[in-house]
Order: structure tokens, then sequence, then C-alpha cells
């Protein structure tokens, strides 16, 4: 049955005509319009590039763009003044609050001198002591004070101050050998030091077995200090490597959080300032006797990492001679600037990927730079003879240095003379006396 029925199926099939062809159309009379075309299909929507995450971290370290400033026409440096205790060097400045404060070195690293001072232009005297760690009085052996204040850094609203190089072995708060960072309080005051002894203030912290301390930055939610130190905690070992510490269960003792040996003969690696960029951490290399030729660690962590590792960091050379001294990171508008002291002089260079490095070139007789910073739509640079303006095509020189002697001569490798733009004028630090500059109209 089932056979027959499928037989006369396939019949039924073979017998069907096939549909007729349909007709041509048939073309318009002569002198009529030819009809409209088919419209087209709709076209398929073109997918977007897939956008690029949204970075952890802003690029740089506590940068803030400045308001504009005043430029006179034909610009001159003019000294603003100086307190008693502002040494011999001005390292940095931050402001907030209408005060600018100014770190203090005499030779950082060499020789006792680290002081905070203010300007306060709405005060009959202007000039301040802030901070006062030459520990005076203290005997030099085992003792003394610390050797320059580099850095003041703004996080969460609080100034951060790392010690140089801490008094001589250590003053027995946590460890034998130990470094410091000093903290204000919210609104920007510094507790005085602890008597008697000239012992840290409260508010200070403890980082164990550090030798020096240079920096402190915010990378993916952690606070970290660059440093070369001992192997701490109570550990002796051949070679000092630079550690970075980090913020802990313990608000006023930092643990360590990664460690660079340098090279394989390099008796002491020190790491320095950094940054952040393309949520990466950049952080300079400061060997002790050169052999080591890197110039920076770049660390990138993957995003869900919770702590840094040594398989998430890379050395790199980029100047020619390596081992250079930074003295500068500054990031701007997607673009990271890099202010070097090595070798082949003091060179400024700009990336925009944080690989790749362009050299930009100075004037001759400007000098080497020493800063950079953006006020409003300018970016300004300083070098040791000269302020002069980044553009497009090059540098521009704003305002020279017409003394024999400039109050801004890069001659060490950790301070160099910074740019403040503050109470709409523009500020630099001296490096023969610790004072403050601004720029002022020729008469």
């Amino acid at each position: 049955m089932v056979l027959r029925v499928a037989t006369a199926l396939f019949l039924a099939a073979c017998t069907t005509p096939a549909p007729a062809p349909s007709p041509a159309p048939l073309p318009p009379p002569r002198g009529s319009a030819a009809p409209p075309p088919a419209s087209a299909p709709p076209a398929m929507p073109v997918a977007e590039a897939p956008k690029p995450p949204p970075q952890i971290d802003l690029d740089g370290n506590d940068e803030t763009v400045s308001p504009a400033a005043l430029l006179p026409e034909r610009p001159r440096f003019a000294k603003v003044g100086r307190h008693w205790s502002a040494l011999h060097r001005i390292c940095d400045f931050a402001e907030r609050d209408g005060v600018l404060t100014m770190s203090h070195a005499t030779a950082p690293l060499g020789y006792t001198g680290a002081t905070l001072t203010r300007y306060d232009p709405r005060q009959k005297e202007p000039f301040a002591l802030v901070f006062d760690w030459n520990r005076t009085g203290e005997p030099e052996t085992g003792g003394a004070g610390g050797q320059g204040f580099l850095r003041i850094r703004q996080i969460d609203g609080r100034l951060y101050v790392p010690d140089a190089d801490p008094p001589y072995l250590g003053l027995g708060v946590g460890f034998g050998v130990e470094g410091y960072v000093f903290t204000s309080n919210a609104a920007g005051r510094f507790e005085p030091v602890g008597r008697p002894g000239h012992r840290p203030p409260r508010g200070s912290i403890l980082l164990p077995g550090a030798i020096h301390v240079f920096d402190v930055i915010r990378f993916r939610s952690t606070l970290y200090a660059s440093t070369g130190a001992v192997i701490p905690p109570k550990a002796t070992a051949s070679r000092s490597p630079g550690v970075l510490f980090a913020q802990g269960d313990k608000p006023d003792r930092w643990d360590v959080a990664y460690a660079y040996d340098g090279a394989p003969r390099e008796a002491a690696a020190r790491l320095g300032y950094m940054t952040r960029f393309k949520d990466r951490l950049y952080v300079a290399v400061s060997p002790l006797y050169g052999i080591d030729r890197h110039d920076y660690v770049v660390i990138t962590p993957p995003k869900d990492a919770t702590r840094l590792s040594a398989e998430h960091a890379r050395a790199v050379q980029v100047t020619r001679s390596g081992g250079a001294h930074t003295l500068r990171w500054y990031a701007d508008r997607g673009r990271l600037y890099w202010i070097t002291l090595g070798a082949d002089g003091g060179e400024l260079r700009v990336s925009a990927d944080g690989d790749r490095w362009e050299r930009l070139s100075l004037p001759a007789d400007a000098g080497r730079p020493t800063d950079v910073l953006r006020v409003g739509e300018r970016l300004l640079l300083m070098a040791e003879r000269a302020l002069l303006e980044i553009g497009p095509s090059g540098t521009a020189v704003l305002a020279r240095v017409e003394d024999k002697k400039s109050p801004f001569a890069l001659d060490d490798g950790y301070c160099a003379a910074p740019l403040a733009a503050f109470d709409g004028r523009i500020f630099v630090g001296d490096q023969r006396r610790g004072a403050l500059w601004t720029l002022e109209a020729t008469p």
C-alpha cells in the first residue's frame, strides 16, 4: 500500500506542467517618462569600532591644570623673597587654599637640610616656616636631620612629603634602618616634631628598611612610596634594592610591595620619581654607581590584580647612555613629558603611548630643562636660563635670565627648579638660596 501511494505521488509530480515564464516588461511608450527604479534594499548598519575601556587611573601624579595666569608681554624674572629657613633649593611646590607650600633641600642625600615653608600674599609676613626636619642640636653620628624634601604630593586632600635621606640609621621607631613619609592633616597642617629627641611627628608613615624615600603616588587605589632600601625587615644583604612600599592594614607602617635589584654588580638601586600613564606605573631608576643602565621601570599589572608582582614589571633604557636621573614626569592631554639628567646632558622627551619617545630640542642658550607646567591653553617649560612655551612647531622663549649666574642652574640629579601657577602668576623655585621668583613686566 505504501509503495502504491509513493508511486502515484511520483507520477503526479512528473506530469505537473512547469510554470510559465514571466513575460518581459514592455518598453514605455515614446515620450513617456521611464518608470522609477526599484528602491534599493536598506543599508546594513555599520558596526562602530569598539571603544577602549575607560582607564582605571587618571594620568599623572597629582597634577592639576592651572587656570590662566598673567604673562606680561615683556616679562622678566623678579625675586619675591624667601624665609630664613628656606635653605639653598626649592625642589617642589604645592598650592592649596590660597597658600603656596615649598619643599627645600641643601644638598639632597649629601648634607643635612629639610624644611617646608609657605608663601601667603594675604599675610603681613607672607613667608613662614611650615615644618622643620633639620633636628638642630642632635648629634650627626647616628642622628642628624633629614637631607632633603624633594616632593610634595596632594592626595585625598592631604599633603605627603617623603624624607629623601632620613637621619642616619633611623631613630628606632620600628626598625634599625627606617625611612619616613610626613603627612599633613586635612587642613594642610603638619604636626611639630616629637619631644624630646626630635622624633617623627604624629601622622608620620614608617617605612622599615628604607634608606632614601623619593616619591608617593596613588595607583590602583593603593598608595605607594618609592625608595632605596636594605632588605626589610630585620634582614641583611650585600646589596640594597630599590623598593616600593605600599599602604597596608596599618596606616602608619607600610609594607614592601615590589623590589628592583638592578644590575648584578650594582651595589644599590634606588626607585625615584613616579607617574601614571595609560594605566601603567612609571618608576624612575637611580643606580648608585651607574652600572645599571636602565632609566625606569614600567609596571603593568592586569586590571584585576590586587598587588604588584615582578612579572608585571619591565626595566627600560631609553636614553643613549642609559642610567639617567629622572627629574620630572608630567602628563598632559594624552602625552607624557619626561625630563632627565645623565651622561647625555639634560634632555626633554615626550611620548603619546609611553613606549616611543621623541626628544624635543631647545634653544642652545636656554640651558637644560627643569620642569613642565600646563597653564590654561599654554604649556610652559622652565630651563636653566629661560622660560619657554611648547607649541605645535617647537619651543618659543618667553623670558630670559639676564644675570651671569642663573638662580635656576641645574646641578643636582634630584632637585631642579620647579614651576607653579599661583595667585594668577607664574612662580619659579631658586636653586642657590631657596628664594621664590615670579614674572613681572619689564619697566
